[in-house]
Parts: C-alpha cells; sequence; structure tokens
C-alpha cells in the first residue's frame, strides 16, 4: 500500500511537470519590456533652451514639449529669483502675457458650442450682447457694427486714443466697469469693423466682459470651470497687481531697456481677458494639446465649432480666433515686461509650451527682428527637428 501512494504521488509530479512545460510553450518566457517612466536629459533640446537664455541675458525658462498628445519632454532652466539664487522648477508660474487671449477666445468659442451666442452676435447697442450698459455718449454706427469676430480677430478697427495709443494702456486707476465707460466715450475706432486688422489689446478686455455678460460669473470663475479645471491645470490662475500680488510659486519678472522698471507697474488684473494668465509650461501644455484639433486627447471643442475657432478673417487669414497660423502650425505668443511666452502645436502631432521670466527690450525697434524671431525659430525648432529624440513616456 505504501509503494502504492509513493506511485501516486510519482504520477501526479510527473503530471503536473508536463503541464508547466505545456503551458510555457504558449506564453513568451522573455518579460515584455516596459516603457520608461522617468525623462532622460536630452542635449540636443537643453542645448537650445540654454544657448538662449544665454545669448539674450534672460534669467530662466520652462519648457514642456508633447509628442502625440504625451507629455514627453518637460524641464526648467536658470532661475526663478536672481537675488535668492532660486532655481526655476517646473511648478514656478509665470505670466504668459497675450497667450492669455487664447483662453479668452476659447471661452467665447464655449458659449458658441452652449449656444448662449453667436460669433456674428453684435456687442454695442439695443440688441447687442452688451446693449448701451457702457459709456455716457451715443454709439458710433462703427461701434454700433462691431461683432463678437471683430474683437476676437482684431477687426473692430480701433479702441485707440492719444496718437493711436491701444486704451487699454490708459486710466490705470480705474475699476473695470470705470474704464469701460471712460473707454467707450474716449476711445475711437479708426476702421469700418472687419474690414481692417489691427492688434489692439482692448478687444480682448471688452470679449472678457462678454463672457462675463453671458454667463453671468466673473471671467475668472468661468475660466476655471471650464477650462483649467476640467484639465486639472492646477498651476494656473489669474496674476495680481503689484510685487504684494506674486502668487507662492510665481517667478520674478525682468525686463530689459525701456521695460526695466514697469515690471510691477501697471495695471495687471485690468488685462484679465488679454494678458492675466498665469501658469506652468507643463499646465499650458496641457491647454494646448486640448485646442490642438488632434484626437490623441480630447479637445474642449466640437469638431464644427473648433472649425470656427480657427478660422481667420478675410482682411488676415492668419488671425483667428484668440489664435494664429501659418503653413502647419498654430501658435500664440505673449510679452510683457520681464515676460515672453509662446505655445506652438504642428500638423505632425509636436506642441511645446516655452516661458521666460525675462524678455528683450521690446521698445526697440529691432525687437522682432531679433529677440522675437530668435524666439519663433526656436519653438519651430523643437517641433519639426529632432523629433526621434524623445522617449517614448506620457508624463501628464
Amino acid at each position: 500500500m505504501k509503494n502504492f501512494k509513493h506511485q501516486v504521488f510519482r504520477l501526479l509530479l510527473i503530471s503536473m511537470a508536463m503541464w508547466i512545460v505545456a503551458c510555457s510553450e504558449d506564453t513568451d518566457p522573455t518579460p515584455s519590456p516596459q516603457a520608461p517612466t522617468q525623462q532622460q536629459d536630452i542635449a540636443a533640446v537643453d542645448s537650445q533652451i540654454e544657448s538662449f537664455i544665454s545669448r539674450y541675458n534672460v534669467p530662466g525658462a520652462s519648457l514642456a514639449i508633447s509628442k502625440n498628445g504625451k507629455l514627453v519632454y518637460q524641464k526648467a532652466y536658470g532661475v526663478a529669483d536672481q537675488a535668492q539664487n532660486k532655481a526655476m522648477e517646473l511648478n514656478t508660474q509665470m505670466r504668459v502675457a497675450s497667450v492669455s487671449k487664447t483662453f479668452t477666445g476659447m471661452a467665447i468659442m464655449l458659449l458658441v458650442q452652449d449656444g448662449e451666442i453667436s460669433l456674428e452676435d453684435k456687442v454695442f447697442g439695443e440688441g447687442g450682447i452688451l446693449g448701451t450698459t457702457y459709456g455716457t455718449k451715443a454709439y458710433s454706427d462703427r461701434v454700433k457694427q462691431v461683432t463678437v469676430k471683430n474683437l476676437l480677430q482684431m477687426t473692430t478697427g480701433g479702441w485707440v486714443v492719444n496718437g493711436n495709443r491701444d486704451a487699454i494702456d490708459f486710466q490705470q486707476q480705474q475699476t473695470n466697469a470705470g474704464f469701460f465707460d471712460w473707454m467707450m466715450d474716449n476711445a475711437t475706432l479708426n476702421f469700418d469693423p472687419g474690414t481692417q486688422y489691427w492688434y489692439i489689446n482692448t478687444n480682448y478686455f471688452v470679449a472678457a466682459r462678454i463672457v462675463e455678460k453671458v454667463s453671468g460669473k466673473s471671467f475668472s470663475q468661468f475660466v476655471k470651470e471650464r477650462i483649467t479645471d476640467p484639465l486639472k491645470m492646477t498651476g494656473t490662475a489669474f496674476g495680481k497687481n503689484g510685487t504684494q500680488g506674486r502668487l507662492p510659486n510665481e517667478a520674478i519678472y525682468y525686463g530689459q531697456g525701456g521695460t526695466q522698471g514697469f515690471e510691477y507697474n501697471f495695471n495687471l488684473e485690468r488685462r484679465d481677458g488679454d494678458a492675466g494668465i498665469v501658469t506652468t509650461a507643463p499646465d499650458l501644455l496641457r491647454f494646448v494639446t486640448a485646442i490642438d484639433g488632434n484626437p490623441s486627447r480630447p479637445d474642449l471643442l466640437e469638431s464644427a465649432i473648433y472649425n470656427q475657432f480657427v478660422q481667420g478673417s478675410s482682411v488676415n487669414p492668419g488671425f483667428a480666433n484668440g489664435i494664429a497660423q501659418a503653413n502647419q502650425v498654430k501658435y500664440f505668443y505673449g510679452a510683457l515686461p520681464g515676460t515672453r511666452s509662446g505655445y506652438m502645436f504642428h500638423s505632425n502631432g509636436m506642441a511645446a509650451a516655452l516661458i521666460f521670466n525675462g524678455n528683450g527690450d521690446y521698445t526697440q525697434s529691432n525687437y522682432n527682428s531679433t529677440f522675437a524671431r530668435a524666439h519663433d525659430e526656436l519653438m519651430v525648432n523643437l517641433i519639426t527637428k529632432n523629433l526621434n529624440v524623445y522617449q517614448d513616456i506620457d508624463q501628464f
């Protein structure tokens, strides 16, 4: 009996061994390679950013790059605070200046998507979105012809005062409502709406007020609820005035030449619709990948509304409703004293967001042909060259 039990036990062991061998023949014994989870430095990228900030005396920069919807590279360079020798970090917040216009354009397009307004709606006068609320004088025929689209596409024809200067730079001490009253009484439209492209920041101040009127919420609250919170942009907010308004993780800004000393000497809160956003490079890239029309990540707009968003005017097809475009790229740049920012995305699936806490002296006539052009070339290179250097990782 004892030998019989031993024989049965041996048979069981043999059967189990044969089952294990059979199973192993149906599987690959080599473990599948795991995608890297931690990025490695990329010299081809770092050298470009480091060379740029060194050449143009910019203290620091923050960069984020995506490929087919994946955050494949993010890095901070230089310093956020020279006096404290505090390094720039990925969570360092910085103003993005006119890149804020894309947020405002997107806020308007979300209201269009909701069916609340149309881009063709009149803004002022009887039946207009804002009616006759602002100012004390009768509106001109030109003012009554301004549409939402004219504001976003910079084709209103003005809002200028004192030698064709942008009204947004005046009456700094006024509240938004007080400034709006003053602007409507004193600023002029020099062209019929829709007939000329003229980049005027005040257009986006007015657009932000439309968002407030239609939504019944403050502009900042609407942007938070409909854009930054859904996209998990936790490092994004609206900037506050002066050095006392700096956010806890916000960089120090360093102007040059004619802009030096004006980094905190203007009403930033007035500029909510055209220049008010403070964010990080990875956060900005989250936003960019939600407005790029690429199915790799969900977009904020349905395709039909997106097509309206990126449609330029007849007088400037390259400037749409808060976004610019040329050939296969869409982009926007921003500049304030001590601030330069930009994003760009390409039909090849690449996108980049880059923010500096320094800027060239844009009061000089050669600014666009030197600093701004160099920045543009840098952005283009990041999304069109050396595309095989990025790891297959996603850090979103």
